[in-house]
């Protein structure tokens, strides 16, 4: 029974069976989902942020390395019509850190104008450690959202600080009506 079987289903040198494999084959792996395309919104907010990203880490990556602080400052300053242009009227805020998360500037300066250690948080350590472009939201505590994409400073493969933009969320719905979902599936690093 099992060689009429056999022989129907695989004719009778056996030829069927190593087709129906390659076959299969063929389906697990060429057929895997993709990535939905970005909306435009969502596509032009990746561009932008890259390019600034790009920008702040050329003109940082010396002061950085140097842990000068007047020179990160000017940086950052230097950077600032740039970083206006990419979300007009828009509260956001360019951090700066060292390779252990230590903040070392942040631009506009606010309140004391002191920095934050946001070396225990989250998306910071997973930053450092995959030298990688990462995003994650946040919540404040008035219940508002921030989306924040932080970006490595490595020069010669040695990761000496990060940069980080935070945009409130409400702010760029406004401006690329990015929803929450789009801005935690894009991905910086291609």
């Amino acid at each position: 029974m099992i060689n009429l079987l056999r022989s129907s289903f695989c004719g009778d040198q056996g030829r069927l069976g190593p087709v129906l494999l390659i076959s299969a084959l063929i389906l697990v792996f060429g057929c895997q989902t993709r990535e939905a395309p970005l909306s435009p919104g969502a596509a032009s907010f990746k561009h932008e942020i890259k390019s600034c990203l790009t920008n702040l880490s050329a003109t940082l990556l010396e002061p950085v390395a140097k842990r000068d602080l007047a020179g990160i400052k000017a940086a950052l300053e230097k950077a600032e019509s740039p970083a206006v242009k990419l979300c007009r009227l828009c509260p956001f805020e360019i951090g700066v850190t060292d390779q252990s998360g230590e903040t070392l500037a942040v631009y506009p300066v606010k309140g004391d104008g002191k920095g934050k250690d946001y070396s225990s948080y989250e998306l910071v350590i997973k930053a450092i450690k995959s030298k990688k472009i990462q995003q994650q939201r946040f919540f404040l505590q008035d219940g508002s959202q921030l989306y924040l994409v932080c970006a490595p400073l490595i020069r010669q493969d040695t990761l000496i600080g990060l940069v980080a933009i935070a945009i409130s969320s409400e702010d760029a719905t406004k401006r690329w009506d990015l929803k929450e979902k789009e801005f935690l599936a894009i991905d910086f690093n291609t």
